[in-house]
């Protein structure tokens, strides 16, 4: 009788030692995943706005241009420089919903997402 339950907490210790194993393994691994999308869309954001860039710099000599038809040309590129200082004006008075919430929304959304959800997906 002794034996045997010797013998029962010797498997149950090494089911539970191979089993911390696979969680570990597991973290591991779902951790790897989150790093990864983070990542993923770090670069897709900083191409997106290294590509954004010259585009939005044609548009303000567009928009200078346009100006310049209607005032001297130095007073042109001040209004759009104003315009431009109005917009980042903008930015930094509503940063809370136009950057922090998306990004802290989306970071939630990796790091916190329930694997019982994506099952029912």
């Amino acid at each position: 009788m002794k034996t045997k339950l010797t013998d029962e907490i010797k498997e149950l210790l090494s089911q539970s030692v191979n089993w911390a194993k696979l969680e570990v393994e597991y973290l591991k691994l779902t951790a790897a995943e989150k790093i990864i999308i983070l990542v993923s869309m770090m670069v897709i954001g900083a191409i997106f706005l290294i590509l954004l860039l010259p585009v939005v710099l044609m548009f303000l000599f567009a928009l200078a241009q346009v100006f310049i038809d209607f005032m001297p040309v130095a007073l042109a590129y001040v209004c759009v420089g104003g315009i431009v200082l109005l917009l980042l004006g903008l930015l930094v008075v509503f940063k809370k919903p136009l950057v922090i919430n998306p990004v802290a929304k989306f970071i939630s959304k990796v790091l916190l997402d329930n694997p019982d959800q994506k099952k029912s997906k």
